[in-house]
């Protein structure tokens, strides 16, 4: 499974579990994110903590994820290792994204 599925309190938070979100499996990625979570329209926390690299597709696969979620507000990511945080800074996805150092800071904000 590349996607972990729980929840803290109403707040679904997606785990993903690759160590690199790249072109190689951003198709799959996106395809077996949203089987297993349809919808989230109030919300979602995805956890990036364990992914130590991701390219254009990755990206490009996370705001395909956004879209057809159909969330109401910025969508919220957590744990962000250095190499993943420069490329969501040099592309500018850290304005696009709301960004949370953990899991817990990053429910808490949605309620």
């Amino acid at each position: 499974m590349m996607i972990e599925i729980r929840h803290i309190g109403s707040v679904p938070v997606a785990t993903v579990a690759l160590p690199r979100i790249d072109a190689a499996v951003a198709v799959r990625f996106r395809q077996q994110f949203l089987e297993q979570l349809p919808a989230a329209e109030n919300g979602i926390v995805i956890d990036l903590a364990p992914v130590s690299f991701i390219d254009s597709s990755g990206l490009g696969a996370l705001i395909s994820i956004i879209k057809a979620l159909g969330l109401k507000q910025r969508p919220t990511i957590c744990g962000l290792q250095k190499s993943v945080q420069t490329m969501f800074s040099l592309t500018r996805m850290d304005k696009v994204f709301a960004i949370h150092p953990d899991v817990e800071s990053a429910a808490a904000s949605l309620g």
